[in-house]
């Protein structure tokens, strides 16, 4: 699907962008990705996200994967910061208060998105926070603003502590961290509740015992955590998204033989498994992206052992018994509720 914004703000990069410019690139541009191998000036993009990240290193990008990390970089020290406003508040007002700190006097914010994204509230609280006239611009249904920094304001806005993670999260009387900057960061889902509900009474009662399991798009890691007791000998856990990766390398330290991988849906994984549990996501950035779950079972066929067993648990309106069939002969519901489904997988 086109994002007008994201282009918008492809188009102003190209024709702003000097070398002291910073690009904070989130899922957004996942299918709108220029080819930079023969921009003249092309700023540093900081993205915290995995695949986009890895791309943009093939598309001729110096690249941050970070956490929307910047306390490397000096105050004052930017001519440009360009940003898309992202999905979630805690994420947009973090960079918001960073673009603050580090654009230089007079240096610019350039900041987009959709009007039903909030992205006019947030040019307004951003021109609070660099002293500068509102100033937005609507292109189709794309809304922006080209912001000067003209003082610093000491304002902050509400980023939630976006850089701490902080324990809120509690499994079976056990409490673990989390931090901003990942789908449903400070609760527990409830499709991956309902999937380890469905799951834990039939494998710890098989007898069966399993060498590899993987948490595929782990978040802060709650299937490894609530199946902790099951018997698993080594756990690898992982995700393309840079706040689930640093929560779960968290929650995992204390466990025996957990991993923790970057990778996008499993696709960088070497290893195969012979139990991978998934709660696959259906979002982009926000938009829906139908191909997603085709991704995660595409790739779970290639990590699964002929032998394993895969659990995937999905909302109702994705149709994953008919998604599986090219991948899975055997596809078996196993549990249902008004909300989700939860299917056993196998090679064979």
């Amino acid at each position: 699907m086109t994002d007008v914004s994201s282009l918008w703000l492809i188009q102003q990069i190209q024709q702003h962008a000097t070398a002291n410019s910073v690009w904070f690139s989130d899922e957004n541009f996942l299918h709108h990705l220029p080819d930079a191998h023969f921009w003249p000036v092309k700023p540093l993009l900081i993205s915290n996200r995995w695949d986009l990240a890895e791309s943009a290193r093939q598309a001729g990008f110096a690249v941050e994967f970070t956490d929307f990390d910047v306390a490397h970089l000096a105050d004052n020290s930017l001519d440009h910061i360009f940003y898309r406003i992202s999905k979630e508040k805690a994420v947009t007002h973090h960079l918001i208060n960073q673009a603050q700190r580090l654009l230089k006097p007079n240096g610019y914010l350039w900041l987009c998105g959709q009007k039903n994204e909030g992205v006019k509230t947030y040019i307004e609280k951003a021109c609070l926070l660099l002293g500068c006239e509102k100033n937005i611009q609507k292109n189709n249904t794309n809304y922006s603003g080209r912001l000067t920094k003209i003082r610093c304001s000491g304002l902050r806005l509400n980023d939630e502590n976006y850089s701490e993670l902080r324990t809120c999260i509690r499994i079976n009387d056990e409490y673990f961290a989390s931090k901003p900057g990942q789908f449903g960061w400070n609760k527990i889902d409830q499709g991956s509740e309902f999937l380890i509900a469905a799951i834990y009474p039939q494998l710890s009662q098989s007898g069966r015992s399993f060498e590899r399991c993987l948490d595929l798009g782990c978040g802060y890691g709650y299937l490894t955590l609530a199946s902790k007791m099951l018997p698993i000998k080594q756990r690898t856990l992982t995700d393309n998204n840079a706040a689930a990766l640093i929560s779960a390398s968290a929650n995992c330290a204390l466990l025996d033989n957990a991993q923790v991988i970057p990778s996008d849906a499993g696709a960088d994984l070497r290893d195969k498994f012979d139990l991978i549990l998934c709660n696959p996501p259906f979002h982009q950035g926000f938009s829906v992206d139908g191909d997603l779950t085709d991704k995660f079972l595409r790739n779970t066929q290639q990590l699964l052992t002929a032998d394993g067993l895969a659990y995937f648990v999905v909302n109702q309106f994705i149709a994953l018994e008919k998604k599986a069939v090219p991948y899975f002969k055997h596809i078996h519901l196993i549990a249902q509720n008004k909300s989700f489904n939860v299917f056993e997988l196998r090679k064979k």
